[in-house]
């Protein structure tokens, strides 16, 4: 797999959570231009989202302190300590030392990524487990390589740059590429999109996701596989890991009303068709996954609210687990309560 841990978790959840895009915001310099001026540890943790680079097609923001512990989280947390560059002698624990995740996508294909992590990191410790004669749960040891000026180590195309004790750079070695260029170049700005800020301060709502598939739209088998992507041009949503697992709310905008009209009647319906497969769900031990799923299309917009049910979504996960080689985790942790969501996004679009 060439992608993030991160992008895989994310989108593990995303065609059940939901897609999402809006306007850019003017970036805010935060340091001056030129490679003269290097950042310092205290700036690079002080705005760590400035350090994404523009562009993303694809956005997701997730409080990893909700997400480890709610039991969605622990079906995500095997796939990703079986998918981590870093080998185990590190001493990292993502569900103790992850605070939160923000992922960018710069390519529908999942070839450009990069995470940019906040939370306590032992360098010391990771750049000794790092020494090359390690394996990493992906089944190679970690190759150590220098660029900007920065140490990145890589392990079957996914990498990491440890920035400082609080911050962290995960993806593949393009994705990592573009971030540390521009801290290199003093090009460190703040420009995510102002939706995305402005969703990100819902109140109880640990996940914010988008996507913006204008410039890169999807390929024929993905729309064929789910009618209510055709037409679909962005996407919003928020969500959370209350009962009965995971919680969305969000907004998906079409090139017109009648897109928006086939777009929410398509996604109504795929609740009936999961069902219509009932028979390949008991084979699997697999019950329905959807307990709620309305849309409503009002104008070129279809807004939807969803609930997935944990339990069945975790079994969903073991069997994702066993195609990756991850054993399945017999135990998790209960589910957090957290403020819950009472409708969509909320937000203006712009």
């Amino acid at each position: 797999m060439k992608r993030s841990v991160w992008v895989q978790a994310a989108l593990v959840g995303g065609l059940s959570l939901g897609l999402l895009v809006g306007c850019p915001k003017k970036p805010d310099k935060i340091v001056a231009a030129g490679e003269d001026k290097a950042l310092t540890d205290a700036e690079i943790d002080r705005e760590p989202e400035a350090l994404m680079p523009s562009g993303a097609i694809g956005l997701f923001s997730v409080d990893a302190k909700k997400l480890f512990a709610s039991q969605f989280g622990q079906k995500v947390l095997a796939i990703a300590r079986a998918r981590t560059p870093v080998p185990p002698s590190a001493g990292f624990e993502p569900e103790r030392d992850l605070d939160h995740a923000l992922v960018g996508l710069y390519s529908m294909q999942g070839a450009d990524s990069v995470s940019v992590l906040s939370g306590r990191f032992d360098k010391a410790a990771i750049e000794r487990a790092a020494d090359g004669t390690q394996k990493t749960p992906l089944g190679t040891p970690v190759v150590k390589s220098s660029y900007a000026g920065r140490t990145l180590y890589t392990s079957h195309n996914l990498g990491f740059v440890v920035l400082t004790a609080k911050t962290v750079l995960l993806g593949n070695e393009t994705g990592i590429r573009r971030a540390l260029d521009r801290i290199k170049e003093g090009r460190v700005r703040k420009q995510l999109p102002e939706w995305f800020a402005e969703l990100s301060k819902t109140p109880g709502a640990p996940v914010v996701a988008g996507f913006d598939l204008r410039a890169q739209p999807l390929s024929d088998a993905a729309r064929q596989q789910f009618p209510f992507l055709n037409g679909m041009e962005t996407a919003r949503m928020v969500g959370n890991f209350e009962s009965p697992g995971v919680n969305v709310a969000g907004t998906m905008t079409y090139g017109d009303a009648q897109g928006a009209a086939a777009g929410a009647q398509s996604l109504s319906a795929i609740k009936d068709t999961v069902a219509s497969f009932g028979w390949l769900a008991q084979l699997l031990g697999i019950g329905q996954p959807i307990r709620q799923l309305d849309a409503k299309a009002e104008g070129k917009d279809t807004k939807f609210v969803a609930a997935l049910d944990a339990a069945e979504v975790g079994k969903m996960l073991d069997q994702l687990s066993g195609f990756l080689g991850v054993q399945n985790q017999p135990t998790v942790i209960p589910a957090t309560q957290t403020p819950g969501l009472t409708g969509g996004p909320g937000d203006s679009k712009k």
